[in-house]
């Protein structure tokens, strides 16, 4: 049977209904002032932030610390679990740029990026057939 993670918290739940009922207490607008959203990436042995790289053994490791390269700002939101796992490469989702690591990658401004050449970091890209295989696996439990 699956399992359901809060990707703000990592609270885990038996079924997305008693997931999305609760409140969160790390939700981005405040403690208790939303509910918990589904992480819709697989089950793993451990996730990395989207926004700097760092990692951790569970999504509720990840979430109580604070990102150093949110969008919002140093320190002004909490790492944020990459819904696409841990892989040897990444590329920017916005130019194709390819890094070792999200953390190499998310250091660099992208010159395709939506806000305008050099106006944002690279961002990366999740590649839907793995990250469905990923989720049909930790459903099937194979």
């Amino acid at each position: 049977m699956a399992n359901y993670y809060c990707k703000f918290c990592g609270y885990k739940a038996p079924s997305l209904t008693s997931l999305t009922s609760g409140y969160c207490t790390r939700h981005p607008n405040g403690s208790g002032k939303g509910k918990h959203e589904v992480f819709e990436g697989a089950e793993a042995s451990s996730y990395v932030c989207e926004y700097c790289g760092y990692k951790a053994g569970s999504i509720s490791s990840l979430t109580s610390g604070y990102c150093t390269r949110h969008p919002n700002g140093s320190g002004k939101g909490k790492h944020s679990p990459f819904i696409g796992g841990i892989k040897s490469s990444y590329s920017c989702r916005y130019c194709g740029y390819k890094a070792g690591s999200i953390s190499s990658l998310t250091s660099g401004y992208c010159t395709r990026h939506p806000a305008g050449s050099g106006k944002g970091k690279h961002a990366p890209l999740v590649n839907f057939d793995e990250f469905l295989t990923g989720v049909i696996n930790t459903i099937f439990q194979k």
